[in-house]
């Protein structure tokens, strides 16, 4: 997909909209993406199911990621969804690495068991190696997704490759965490074009995420909330109209904004429409450390009986 520079720069403003940037801050933003070669991106991919990856080809809000990839960033190495693949990959890697100055993105946790031996990422380098190694010239890292953010299922009961997150393989330079189970793409997107802006991190909570995605509970937009309070209308079984406290939601404690953003926008600058306690299924705390050992077992009420 190819876009008209008009076209892509009202979707900037859309960027700027959101992220309540000034016309000063929106100009900034667009002298640096009609800048030549846009900033280098090396994405690695440690131990994980690549759902970030998928979430994030699915960007729409910000911009598509044809957008992404074509307009603003360089990406230099991302297995999945690049062109090359074999040495010419990896040598892409290495370059990027000896120019340095890249915004590094790990999905997925880091195996350290074994010195990292249960997940290498080409012949030779393990996800251990590679993390600890590619994040010394890095001007930025991202954690992207739970997993490389705080361990998630990877990391989870009895996590025998003894996998990690990023932080604990990073301890010398900043790690900007942005959890969920996938990681919604508006987050990544929406975090690198803060980096863009600004030139520096976002303000980070106490777990490394972005305010601006993870400052407030689920609970308190939720569309349920009021039911909540009422303390009378609450679903019995999933499937069923009302709160869904008693059925295990972790809204009350869980930080994100996916009642206001959700999931599959259409088209630029509009928010999704579907989201898990739209589908009528409990928060499951995904973007929350101790995800998924904390709220285990997600489901604990008896199947409903059906008769034949």
């Amino acid at each position: 997909m190819i876009i008209k520079r008009r076209e892509f720069m009202k979707y900037c403003g859309a960027v700027a909209g959101a992220m309540g940037l000034s016309v000063s801050g929106l100009i900034k933003l667009q002298n640096i993406l009609a800048a030549e070669g846009g900033p280098p991106v090396v994405w690695l991919q440690g131990q994980g199911c690549t759902g970030c990856s998928v979430s994030l080809l699915n960007s729409m809000y910000y911009m598509t990621i044809d957008e992404l990839l074509i307009n603003t960033i360089d990406l230099e190495f991302h297995a999945t969804v690049m062109a090359g693949a074999g040495d010419l990959a990896v040598e892409a890697a290495e370059d990027a690495y000896e120019n340095e100055g890249y915004i590094l993105v790990v999905e997925g946790a880091i195996p350290t068991a074994e010195n990292g031996e249960y997940c290498y990422l080409w012949p030779g380098t393990t996800a251990l190696h590679a993390v600890e190694t590619f994040s010394e010239k890095a001007a930025y890292i991202l954690a992207v997704g739970t997993c490389a953010a705080f361990g998630g299922l990877v990391a989870g009961e009895p996590n025998p490759t003894e996998a990690v997150d990023v932080s604990k393989v990073v301890s010398k330079k900043q790690v900007i965490n942005i959890p969920g189970c996938p990681a919604h793409p508006d987050w990544i997107v929406g975090t690198i074009a803060h980096l863009l802006i600004n030139g520096k991190a976002p303000a980070l909570d106490q777990y490394g995420r972005p305010q601006m995605f993870y400052r407030k509970t689920v609970h308190s937009a939720c569309p349920n909330k009021q039911k909540f309070h009422d303390k009378a209308i609450f679903a019995q079984q999933l499937g069923e109209e009302g709160c869904l406290f008693k059925l295990g939601c972790a809204g009350t404690w869980t930080q994100a904004d996916c009642p206001i953003r959700k999931w599959n926008s259409g088209a630029a600058g509009e928010f999704g429409d579907t989201w898990c306690i739209g589908g009528r299924n409990p928060c499951q705390g995904c973007t929350e450390p101790g995800f998924p050992d904390r709220v285990s077992p997600w489901y604990t009420l008896e199947l409903p009986k059906v008769s034949v």
